[in-house]
């Protein structure tokens, strides 16, 4: 019977003995290549062959399915091993904290620097003695534009010994007189303007007559003489400081001198002064002659109020310089010498202090008026002595454009 080949298909397929004889390897069947071994490899190298690492898929001898890029190295990344360039360290992370911790502490010296300078302050403040400085009267000038405030310095010797009156020339006087009275305004927009009202002004005093302005001071106290202004200037008084001698002497010395500028020598028996031509600093002794000196001086007091405005604005200028503002132990010795030396009136607040300040040091720039009030006799003569009269229409045109805020035309 001929054979045909699609008869083996309906043959049974021999089955392998149950004993533990072997049977011959039939040579159609396939016989697993056996794998050999691998060798250590490099971290990085691990994956370098059998296509690992262009992943392509491949089968180990357990029939796992392996696949670098899409298996066991990335499709879990629980079993992903870092990869690094051979031989480089592990990077590691730096703290996030060092810019936190300086800015911490750039915040707490801030806080502390604020809270040293607000007792600083407090305590300067608290130094400053009180004086009533507001007339109890009922016709007032009204409200103006900008502010006004009256900057008196007093002959007062009180704060100075027996010895430092001979020695200053001040002489043993008991009481007080206004020997320095200036007008500063204010004003809401602009330049400010510091006004010198001569001590010897011929002017109207309440219930007195006529008389010397310093007259109001020493007979009816900083109420009087405030009044008196108001009355003579039609601008109300919105604050008041005073200071007398032996004060003057103790804030120019606590700031150390002021530096003045002289075109010419400068000799005054009466003033205890003898002061060379150029620049120079002058201390507390020589700041007072100089700015109380006028027998010397052939202008008498109006040259005499044109110097003391000079020194005040530079005085000021030097008080309140960074050096001295910024610095709390600075802020505290200068401070609470010139508060100590200053009295302010019960009405004039930190705030208006603040102003005057910041005014006066504008006109220390020139980036104000500094002018005296318009003359029209500096050597009057009047039953109480001789006296500064001044020009009626050009004073009232001055205190007129600063009642308004406007620009003043008076020469200096």
């Amino acid at each position: 019977m001929p054979h045909h080949p699609e008869d083996d298909w309906t043959r049974p397929m021999p089955r392998t003995p149950r004993s533990g004889q072997r049977r011959d390897p039939d040579p159609t069947e396939r016989i697993p290549r056996a794998s050999a071994p691998r060798e250590p490899r490099d971290h990085d190298d691990r994956y370098a062959e059998d296509g690992w690492d262009r992943g392509e898929a491949r089968h180990d001898d357990r029939g796992w399915d392996r696949d670098d890029d899409r298996g066991w190295d990335r499709g879990d990344d629980r079993y992903a091993a870092p990869r690094r360039p051979a031989g480089r360290p592990p990077r590691r992370r730096r703290p996030r904290y060092g810019f936190r911790r300086a800015m911490a502490l750039l915040v707490l010296a801030v806080v502390a620097y604020v809270v040293v300078m607000a007792v600083v302050v407090a305590t300067v403040w608290g130094s400053v003695n009180r004086i009533d400085a507001t007339p109890d009267v009922s016709d007032r000038p009204a409200a103006a534009e900008g502010a006004n405030y009256l900057l008196v310095g007093t002959d007062s010797r009180e704060q100075l010994t027996e010895e430092q009156r001979g020695e200053f020339g001040t002489g043993f006087t008991e009481g007080h007189r206004a020997d320095t009275v200036m007008l500063l305004h204010v004003p809401a927009l602009g330049e400010p303007t510091l006004v010198s009202l001569p001590r010897d002004s011929y002017v109207e005093i309440r219930d007195s007559g006529w008389n010397k302005l310093n007259a109001a001071h020493s007979n009816g106290g900083p109420e009087q003489l405030v009044d008196t202004v108001e009355r003579s200037t039609g601008l109300p008084v919105d604050g008041y400081m005073e200071i007398g001698f032996g004060g003057f002497v103790s804030v120019v010395d606590g700031v150390g001198g002021v530096e003045m500028c002289l075109d010419e020598p400068v000799a005054d028996e009466k003033a205890h002064i003898d002061l060379p031509a150029g620049c120079q600093e002058l201390a507390g002794e020589q700041a007072l002659g100089y700015v109380r000196m006028r027998y010397s001086d052939p202008r008498g007091d109006i040259g005499r109020v044109e110097r003391q405005r000079e020194f005040l604005s530079a005085l000021v200028d030097k008080m309140i310089t960074p050096s001295t503002v910024l610095v709390p132990w600075r802020l505290h010795e200068v401070g609470t010498a010139t508060g100590s030396a200053l009295s302010l009136g019960d009405d004039t607040s930190m705030l208006e202090a603040g102003r005057m300040a910041a005014a006066m040091r504008q006109v220390a720039a020139g980036e104000g008026n500094s002018v005296t009030v318009p003359v029209a006799d500096p050597n009057y003569q009047t039953e109480v002595g001789s006296a500064v009269l001044w020009d009626e229409q050009g004073a009232a045109q001055l205190f007129t454009a600063l009642r308004q805020d406007q620009s003043i035309t008076v020469d200096p």
